[in-house]
């Protein structure tokens, strides 16, 4: 062995140790699982600065798993008795069916499809593997993700220009305001929701997530996401009422009220929210009364009447991602043509991600979509009940996660993007794994799955 060798097995040799002394991987575990362990704790650290960073975190995580899935197949194949691992397989793999089976029934078969459900379908052995080597995904996850937050506040302070190129929105070279602004709202929430939470956290700590949830939301603000802004309370309330446990009636109604209040303050006192709340109600009148359809609230109400319409055409396959007909001669959706909405539904879709899958998959597309939110929140919603603390602890986190991207996807497409989709596969896979690896289906309510 050269020096070199003995020099990165010595290096190895203390990540192993300083992560099984943090309980981020179990006694036993080996290089493999320390290293599986790292970048899955530092997949959200450059998720919206540096790009492809998420799409490298899953390719790594993905080999990892391969190669453990040679090393123990047997303990591998026994998760598949959990009816848990079994659900979230078909949740994690429905995207990819539901593209393979319409395009089958269409006789139509486009392989570019394929490039975003494959992250999810990844996310299915990256679930097993990491359950397998019990890797505590949330014990990285409190650091990196109020840093990735900072990290974020730092990019936009430094490079001015994708600001500058959106009209003043905030945002980074590669994530335009409306997802940076519903990504940075989450990590900013998902930090706060982390106080205390994966362990009894010292001074530093609790300032280090606190900043990062101000920030979060400064950042949210400053995209003028509106579709970012909805999930908000969402995300308020599950602070309030399951993390903190907030019980009493009258507490619960003034935290609210406060909420409100501040909400207010923020339309009264910052211009561009003031403004861009003004525009949606102004929008919304002009829609309904017969005036301009073309502003972003009107296109989107235009967007999901033609969507439905188009998916009552052909509700069993869909028509793919190119083969929608003209929407003038469609006489359902003639009355509130425009030549912006038929621009809008060929290059930059619905703007929602249910009715995006039911245009281009059926039947197959609303089933994909509903299975990859329900079932993880089924699961997560479970975790987060349980009276074992690592268990409940990614329950709230995934809970927190998958409640903000449904919320999200009422308005924009939540896997349009593929480091999106990775993401997501990330997320669900490395919370659920430890949710179930330190609570055995034995161990687990009756509720849920």
């Amino acid at each position: 062995m050269t020096s070199t060798d003995e020099k990165v097995m010595s290096v190895w040799s203390h990540v192993l140790t300083y992560c099984q002394a943090k309980k981020i991987v179990r006694p036993d575990a080996d290089w493999a699982d320390a290293l599986a362990a790292i970048v899955i704790g530092i997949a959200p650290l450059f998720y919206l600065t540096i790009k492809s960073w998420t799409n490298g975190a899953l390719l790594v995580l993905f080999l990892l798993s391969l190669y453990g899935a040679f090393q123990r197949p047997d303990s591998y194949r026994a998760l598949w008795t959990d009816k848990r691992v079994l659900w979230l397989a078909i949740a994690l793999g429905s995207a990819f069916v539901a593209i393979l089976v319409s395009q089958i029934l269409r006789l139509d078969i486009q392989t570019s499809a394929y490039d975003g459900p494959l992250r999810p379908l990844a996310g299915i052995l990256i679930l097993l593997h990491l359950t397998v080597r019990k890797v505590n995904f949330t014990r990285i996850l409190q650091w990196t993700c109020p840093l990735s937050v900072l990290i974020c506040a730092l990019e936009v302070w430094l490079n001015t220009a994708p600001t500058a190129f959106w009209g003043n929105r905030w945002a980074t070279y590669f994530v335009d305001p409306l997802t940076f602004g519903q990504y940075s709202l989450l990590l900013g929430f998902l930090s706060l929701f982390m106080i205390n939470l994966v362990e009894k956290d010292g001074p530093v700590a609790i300032a280090l997530k606190l900043s990062a949830f101000i920030v979060g939301l400064g950042l949210s603000i400053g995209s003028e996401s509106r579709s970012a802004w909805v999930a908000l309370p969402v995300l308020f309330a599950i602070w309030l009422i399951a993390i903190v446990r907030l019980r009493d009636i009258k507490f619960l109604l003034a935290s609210f009220v406060a909420l409100a209040v501040g909400c207010l303050l923020a339309y009264l006192l910052v211009d561009f929210v003031h403004l861009r709340v003004d525009a949606a109600i102004s929008n919304t009148t002009s829609y309904f009364d017969g005036g301009n359809r073309d502003t972003p609230v009107g296109l989107r109400l235009s967007l999901w009447r033609a969507a439905w319409h188009l998916f009552l055409m052909q509700p069993l396959h869909g028509f793919g991602d190119s083969g929608t007909p003209p929407l003038r001669s469609i006489p359902a959706i003639a009355s509130y043509y425009t030549p912006a909405l038929e621009f809008m539904i060929v290059h930059n879709g619905v703007h929602s991600e249910l009715m995006q899958n039911m245009i281009r998959s059926g039947i197959f597309g609303l089933i994909s979509t509903a299975l990859m939110f329900i079932v993880p929140l089924v699961v997560f919603w479970s975790a987060a009940r349980s009276p074992i603390r690592d268990t409940r602890t990614a329950g709230f986190v995934g809970l927190g996660y998958i409640a903000a991207v449904i919320c999200f996807s009422l308005s924009t497409e939540a896997f349009n993007l593929k480091f999106l989709a990775s993401f997501y596969a990330l997320m669900v896979a490395a919370l659920a794994a430890q949710a179930i690896w330190a609570c055995p289906r034995q161990q687990t309510s009756s509720d849920g799955l």
